[in-house]
């Protein structure tokens, strides 16, 4: 799971739980920036093992939302201004792949013709990998409190914007808890929605964006809008130094696991973190089968919309991922093997060969994002033009 406060807002689930979470780096399994080369080298597609097998329609479709965004940008723009790489040159580099995303017939074949004629695979070497993932969580919900929908989500309460307006630091995690409790804070006034359980709240908050039933079988999809800007305190680390989880052990799941065996311990554990989410209501007519707008403001596509660290991967761009994943409900991994396009980042996403895959909603998603953790490569595909060699 990834760390990320983009506009989907979600953060590093195994790396935020785990380690030191929204703000910071993770620290989790890869060196810093200094470590890492950067040489780039030229490859062919017949070099990535698996690219036959891919459906790289998928991907095709997920890339042309990008496109819109890149078709819109001026040629000498960067793909991405807070992406410090060179090597993906500007929006014009992309434009004529980008117009010709949108001619490409159905199916899997013409989508890996399409690619295969427009980009070649670049490699980037690195010290070291890790990629995990995140998904788009489901809980139960009520549009008024009462019974035991107890746990308000809330929008920027008012008195809070104007705070921040004023240049004022906003309060912890535990202060707005006092406050909504004192009636300091007008709750009602501001929540979005009330859940049945402050865990699933707590995960909300983690993740960044998620699906709420209602009573009445409707659901309403949440987004990440601001933070209080506090640091971050990883609920699994502290469980880890209290020797309550052994460190390798530590997942989405079992944190779960142990806050369901310790309910007294909720409360008190989950305000030692100071850092707090606000939330949006995204449109109902969103298409269901796709994510919430990342970073890039297009809607994400499950299994292949990429978190990157924007310093080297601009959004938009393009990526081999050749890794391995946890098998659902079962122990185990398997081979993923995939074309993915850069599409969210998060503040611990860091370095040349770290990624965050979304993987949708649902509990396969919520699964296999809250136990992956993994090593691998990140190969670019890059328009013929920049690629060496070409």
């Amino acid at each position: 799971m990834g760390a990320r406060q983009s506009l989907l807002g979600s953060v590093c689930a195994l790396g935020f739980l785990l380690l030191s979470g929204c703000g910071a780096a993770s620290g989790s399994g890869f060196e810093s920036r200094e470590s890492e080369t950067q040489t780039r080298s030229g490859l062919s597609f017949a070099d990535l093992d698996g690219w036959a097998n891919d459906d790289q329609s998928a991907s095709l479709q997920a890339f042309r939302r990008s496109c819109t965004r890149i078709l819109a940008l001026d040629d000498a723009t960067p793909l991405d201004p807070k992406t410090d790489a060179a090597i993906y040159g500007t929006a014009g580099n992309w434009r004529a792949a980008c117009a010709a995303a949108a001619h490409v017939a159905p199916g899997a074949s013409a989508a890996r013709a399409y690619f295969e004629r427009w980009f070649a695979p670049v490699r980037l070497d690195a010290s070291s990998s890790l990629f995990t993932g995140y998904y788009e969580p489901e809980m139960e919900g009520a549009l008024s409190r009462g019974g035991r929908y107890q746990t308000p989500v809330l929008a920027m309460p008012p008195a809070l914007a104007a705070m921040r307006a004023s240049g004022k630091p906003l309060p912890t995690r535990a202060e707005i808890e006092d406050m909504i409790a004192s009636g300091r804070l007008d709750a009602k006034g501001s929540a979005l929605v009330w859940l049945a359980d402050p865990v699933d709240a707590f995960f909300l908050h983690v993740q960044g964006s998620g699906r709420v039933r209602l009573e009445d079988g409707r659901v309403m999809r949440l987004a990440f809008a601001a933070k209080n800007e506090r640091p971050y305190t990883s609920i699994g680390k502290i469980l880890i130094e209290r020797g309550a989880i052994p460190k390798d052990e530590v997942s989405m799941q079992t944190i779960r696991a142990w806050l369901a065996a310790h309910p007294s311990e909720i409360a008190p554990l989950l305000r030692k973190n100071a850092s707090y989410i606000f939330f949006k209501r995204l449109d109902d007519g969103m298409d269901p089968e796709l994510g919430p707008p990342g970073a890039e403001k297009v809607n994400l596509t499950p299994g292949r919309s990429l978190a990157v660290d924007r310093s080297h991967h601009p959004l938009g761009s393009l990526y081999w991922l050749d890794t391995t994943v946890p098998v659902a409900h079962r122990e185990g991994i398997a081979p993923l093997k995939r074309l993915m396009v850069a599409q969210d980042t998060g503040t611990a996403i860091r370095g040349l060969q770290r990624g965050d895959v979304f993987w949708g909603y649902g509990a396969d998603a919520a699964e296999i994002a809250g136990r992956m953790k993994q090593q691998g490569e990140l190969i670019a595909l890059l328009p013929r033009a920049l690629a060496p060699g070409e």
